[in-house]
């Protein structure tokens, strides 16, 4: 027999050498490969899990804000019946603090106009395929925050338009039943009255926070609310209303005419000034030249759930008999 030259030798090692290489290669590439898709199931999983924990940390929330209305007494009352309920709610949909890894934490906050109540859940993720890359566990962690309060007192871009209470029940419409039907409104009479005295008066007015302006508004002030779609700052029921005295107002209807259609918040008013909330207005149209009125209708009660609640914003034992229970995180 012919024996094998070192060439073929080197050769028949060489391709050894590169099957081993392949080989190595080859087991790296299906670690890494099933690491991999390990760890896009356990991802997804995990996605699942704080999915279902927000929902949980979300009705939690929702479950304390309404036991903080519902409670009578002092804040602190109030602020323990809804962390006792937050915490009974989690429970019963299987998250009870300091099971089995999972932290349920409740934080409240209380005034007499409103209540916070913030829930945050925690619950260990069991890692499957991650666990086999030193990762048995991930903490999937969910907050959530609820708002309870029964008397809304703030008003974000509130149109300079003042009414009277008196314009409520009856005006207010509901635009899903297509036979709402606009109410006409003029300005009070003249002399010094300035603040509407029935349900088919109205008149401008200027917030205190008025470009830095005193309540004693004049045309140019109004006229900068309306052209900026009404305040830019929060409006609430402590601050003070400026009626314009009677006068001749014919461009302040020119300005509010370019917002025919839209719906914004309106302070109202009871005979005296003083301000009982706001409300939602749908402006239908205006007239300036002769008769001077605004035409519309309401589409909220006064103090609608829609508006804001600020812990400073006044009228602290103004109940207005409506509840706002709303998820704010």
């Amino acid at each position: 027999m012919r024996p094998m030259s070192l060439r073929s030798t080197a050769r028949t090692h060489q391709r050894d050498v590169e099957r081993g290489q392949i080989l190595v290669i080859f087991t790296l590439a299906i670690v890494a490969i099933c690491a991999g898709v390990g760890l896009v199931l356990d991802g997804g999983s995990a996605y699942g899990q704080r999915r279902d924990e927000q929902n949980i940390a979300d009705t939690a929330a929702m479950a304390g804000a309404y036991a903080y209305l519902n409670t009578t007494g002092t804040p602190g009352s109030r602020e323990t019946a809804a962390q006792a309920a937050a915490r009974q709610l989690a429970a019963a949909s299987g998250y009870t603090d300091g099971s089995d890894g999972v932290a349920v934490t409740v934080t409240t906050s209380g005034s007499a106009i409103s209540g916070n109540v913030q829930v945050d859940v925690m619950r260990p993720h069991r890692n499957t395929f991650a666990g086999l890359l030193g990762m048995p566990t991930w903490n999937v962690s969910v907050t959530a925050t609820a708002q309870a309060s029964n008397r809304p007192n703030a008003a974000k871009g509130a149109m300079p338009l003042l009414f009277n209470a008196k314009a409520f029940p009856a005006a207010i419409c509901d635009e899903s039943k297509g036979d709402c039907v606009p109410e006409i409104y003029q300005e009070p009479g003249t002399g010094n009255e300035d603040v509407p005295q029935d349900a088919t008066q109205f008149n401008w007015t200027v917030f205190c926070t008025a470009s830095g302006n005193t309540c004693n508004g004049d045309s140019k002030d109004v006229e900068q609310l309306i052209k900026g779609r009404g305040n830019d700052t929060t409006v609430t029921i402590n601050q003070a209303i400026g009626p314009l005295n009677a006068g001749s107002h014919a461009t302040l209807f020119g300005d509010l005419s370019k917002y025919v259609g839209e719906v914004f918040p309106v302070p109202i008013v009871n005979d005296a000034g003083q301000m009982q909330g706001f409300a939602y207005f749908k402006l239908t149209g205006t007239e300036g030249s002769s008769d001077k009125v605004i035409k519309g209708y309401f589409v909220s009660p006064i103090n609608a759930s829609q508006l804001e609640v600020r812990n400073n914003g006044g009228n602290p034992t103004l109940d207005t008999g409506v509840f706002v229970v709303k998820l704010s995180n």
